[in-house]
Parts: C-alpha cells; sequence; structure tokens
C-alpha cells in the first residue's frame, strides 16, 4: 500500500502532460512539423521544401509538491534500471517515504505524466508563400490539478506514518484527469501579406481523434477526517464526511489488458472519438538574407475533445454514517479506472452509471512566441504557453510555462539551452541536433539528480527523434 501511494502520489501529482513542449525542436527553424504543434502557421516558414519527420518521442514529468531525492535517478526509476540493492529479494521495488520531500508551502499542488510520440509526417511547400502538413502523433497524459497539501501528505504518508488524526479537513477541491488518444493531422499554411522585408503568415491543423483511455475526477468539495482504525494500531482509516463530485472512467484498455499495439491504434472499438483544432498567427520581419529575423507569433491550440463512452457518475451528498476508506482498499490498485472504480464502488455500490458517454477535453493553451535570429544562425526565442481550461474542465490541461531559449541553428547542426519557469520552478535544458538525429531534455537535471549528489528535482524530461528536410535555398545549404 505505502509503495503504491508514493509512486501514485509522485506521479499521478506529476502534472499528465503528457510529453510536454520539447522546446529545443519546437524553437529550431529546421524543426519541420515539430513546431507546427506550437504555431500551425509556421509551416509557410519553412526553409525545406521538403521536411520528412521519421519518428520523434518525448517523455515528461513534473510537480510542485514533491522534490525527488532517492539514491537512483528518476531516470533509472522509469526505465525499470534501479540497481539490485533497493530492491526487495522478490525484485520488486523497495521505494521508501524518504525518497520524496514534500513541499510545504500552503499552496495547492499540481502534477503531470505524459508521454508523446509523433509519428511519420511530412511538410510540403507548395508555391512561394504557402506549405501543407500532414502530421500524426500518439498521447498519453495523467494530472492532478489545485489538490490540497493536506490531502496529499496524508496519501504520501499512507494514512499512517504523520498523518494527523481527529482533525477535520473540509472543502478540499482538485481535479484528476488522464487522456490516451491518437491524432491525424491536416495543415495548411498561407502567407496573408507580403511587403518589403515583412510578411504574415496564418496557418491552421484540423485534427481527427481516436481515443483509448480516459477518467476523470472533478472535485468540487472534499469534508473528511483521519482517525485510528480500532481494529488495528499500526494502521489509520480516512472517513469521508462530504463528497461533491464528478467521477467517470473507460475500462476499454484495462478490458483489453492495458497494452496498446497496432491493432488497438486502429481499432474501430476503440471507445473515444473526436476532432480538434490548432490555429496561429506569425509575423516574420527580415529585409533580405543578410539581414536579422524576427518573428512573432500567437496561435490557439488543441481546440476540441473527445467524447468517450464509458461510466460517469454525479456525487453530491452529505454523509451522516462517514464513508470509510482502510489502506488495503487499494492494495491491488494498478490502474487510474481501478482507483476510480474503488471510489465509485464505495459510495455507491452496484448504482447505475448517471451517463454512459462523457466528454474528455483537449489541452487548450495559447502560445505566444518570439524569435530573433542573426544571419550566422545565432539567436533566442520566448514562449509563453498559457492553460485555457478551467480548473473544473474535465480535461488534462497545458502547463503554464515561459521559457527562454538561446539556440543555434544551421541546415545540418543546432543546438539550444531552453530555460523553463514552470510549477514554480525554474529547469534548464539542452538539445543538440547532428544531421537528422535529435537529442535532447528541457530538465537536464532530472535526468542525473539522486541523494548522492544532493540534486533533488522536481521532475524529468527527454525527447529524441530522426527527421530531416530536402530542398531549399542556397543560402538555407550552407
Amino acid at each position: 500500500m505505502k509503495y503504491t501511494l508514493l509512486l501514485g502520489t509522485l506521479f499521478l501529482t506529476t502534472t499528465a502532460a503528457l510529453a510536454q513542449n520539447m522546446l529545443g525542436i519546437s524553437t529550431s527553424r529546421y524543426g519541420g512539423t515539430n513546431r507546427l504543434y506550437i504555431n500551425p502557421s509556421l509551416a509557410a516558414d519553412s526553409p525545406s521544401e521538403v521536411f520528412i519527420n521519421i519518428g520523434t518521442a518525448n517523455g515528461h514529468v513534473d510537480n510542485n509538491y514533491v522534490r525527488y531525492q532517492a539514491p537512483f535517478s528518476l531516470f533509472q526509476l522509469i526505465t525499470g534500471n534501479v540497481p539490485s540493492q533497493y530492491r526487495k529479494p522478490n525484485g520488486a521495488l523497495d521505494f521508501s517515504t524518504n525518497y520524496t520531500r514534500e513541499n510545504l508551502d500552503g499552496k495547492p499542488k499540481s502534477g503531470t505524466l505524459s508521454g508523446e510520440v509523433r509519428g511519420p509526417a511530412i511538410l510540403k511547400r507548395v508555391g512561394e508563400g504557402s506549405a501543407f502538413a500532414i502530421t500524426t502523433r500518439f498521447r498519453s497524459i495523467a494530472q492532478v490539478t489545485n489538490a490540497s497539501q493536506a490531502l496529499l501528505s496524508a496519501i504520501r504518508s499512507s494514512l499512517n506514518d504523520g498523518a494527523i488524526y481527529g482533525i477535520p479537513n473540509r472543502n478540499n477541491e482538485f481535479g484528476l484527469n488522464t487522456n490516451t488518444y491518437s491524432e491525424i493531422g491536416v495543415t495548411y499554411a498561407g502567407t496573408l501579406f507580403e511587403g518589403e522585408g515583412s510578411k504574415l503568415l496564418l496557418g491552421a491543423t484540423g485534427k481527427v481523434l481516436l481515443g483509448y483511455n480516459a477518467q476523470h475526477l472533478i472535485n468540487r468539495g472534499l469534508d473528511y477526517q483521519i482517525v485510528a482504525d480500532p481494529n488495528n494500531p499500526n494502521s489509520a482509516l480516512l472517513e469521508v464526511n462530504r463528497f461533491d463530485a464528478t467521477l467517470g472512467y473507460t475500462t476499454y484498455l484495462q478490458n483489453r489488458g492495458r497494452g496498446i499495439g497496432i491493432s488497438t491504434l486502429l481499432s474501430p472499438s476503440s471507445p473515444g472519438l473526436g476532432v480538434g483544432l490548432d490555429i496561429g498567427l506569425t509575423f516574420v520581419s527580415q529585409y533580405d538574407s543578410d539581414s536579422p529575423a524576427l518573428r512573432l507569433g500567437a496561435a490557439m491550440t488543441d481546440i476540441g475533445g473527445l467524447s468517450y463512452k464509458g461510466e460517469q457518475y454525479e456525487y453530491n451528498s452529505v454523509q451522516t454514517n462517514p464513508i470509510t476508506f482502510r489502506s488495503g482498499d487499494f492494495d491491488r490498485i494498478n490502474s487510474g479506472s481501478g482507483l476510480l472504480n474503488v471510489i465509485q464502488t464505495k459510495f455507491n455500490a452496484n448504482r447505475a452509471p448517471d451517463k454512459t458517454r462523457f466528454q474528455a477535453g483537449l489541452p487548450t493553451s495559447l502560445n505566444l512566441t518570439a524569435d530573433y535570429q542573426l544571419p550566422d544562425g545565432a539567436g533566442i526565442s520566448v514562449t509563453y504557453l498559457r492553460d485555457m481550461r478551467s480548473d473544473e474542465a474535465t480535461s488534462v490541461h497545458q502547463p503554464t510555462l515561459l521559457a527562454v531559449t538561446p539556440h543555434y541553428d544551421k541546415r545540418w547542426l543546432s543546438f539550444a539551452l531552453p530555460v523553463t519557469y514552470l510549477n514554480y520552478s525554474v529547469n534548464v535544458g539542452a538539445s543538440l541536433r547532428v544531421g537528422p538525429v535529435w537529442l535532447g531534455t528541457d530538465n537536464f537535471l532530472g535526468l542525473v539528480g539522486t541523494s548522492s549528489n544532493g540534486i533533488n528535482p522536481r521532475g524529468l524530461d527527454v525527447y529524441g527523434g530522426i527527421s530531416f528536410g530536402l530542398g531549399g535555398s542556397r543560402r538555407d545549404e550552407e
């Protein structure tokens, strides 16, 4: 139970986003189709006649509740390469509460765990001022937003160590959302007008979405207290007196063994269908090829959502006799739907769902960008991504962030050093492209931090891929 809740606290409060933003790629002029996820109008700014993305992958963890301080890195933990001395005799991980340190500043806590694969994609310039692209993407996001510090502390202590007994905790609010889906996008971008040394680009991406898994628990009010277990002096109970919430989940992947292969990705029986839209503008100012270039962009991305077949329940109750949760209730939980099923069963076993279909929104965001680049390839970018979903939305969120990225770009060589402010923390990353191969991170310290080196990260980020452009001007080939 303790290990289950520790990982749940660490990873479910490490906000699902999903894959994150791959700033080393998305701020590069040679990022091709990878730039379009920030602003689709940048398709018309491609220096390559044709751009092909073979595959790009990203994993991201971030939160503002706990710092990681285990003797092995987060990268080792997630990839399953933890040394044997930190495992039990049966091979299971022996994860101690001391491997995380709480941030006890009293503020609401949020976190994201996400993974993304950008599959085969192609971008083709059409004439002098327009371009067309087809993209594919798979995303999996799990996210907690605005959870109370007291509730997370109780979970982290497994209702035992450090739990405060007998003191009611009222009016807790939080959101838990997960979403796993794939998309096919079609982008068109063109030039609205062009004058001497400047032009304005407009672009849009329409997306068709296929959903495989989604859960949400939108808690508008929770009153609880922790009490000693009269039947077990070494344990405690969580008593819930009020619960005002919307709870929904799918069981499609759980029924199929939770694996996602080609047959699942393309299955017509997938429980979710939806559409999405990205739209953006970019102003480009550059007098000639020997002059600096300024690009200012504004876009709204991930407008839309999916409709899922699944169970949804509405709760708005005050309990005369509290609903009791014991640590053993969660011993065999290994999925988000399993966790929500336990909650639903506790509050009303065998109750028919209020709805058999629910909506799951995309992480809609406002994206503002500015990039200044010298003719020799050196430049600097500023990126501001703003979450546009409300706290009570049944939707994963794009965490609001501000990034400054010094970079150097040539046709066959790029590197960047993104500095990001996210979740009240500053992260420093690095990326490198040599020929068609990309490798990077938006949080370098998260990859290497352990208790032995004194680096205590709040998350990690890593990405890589293979993509390349063909054709272009003589200047772009230098």
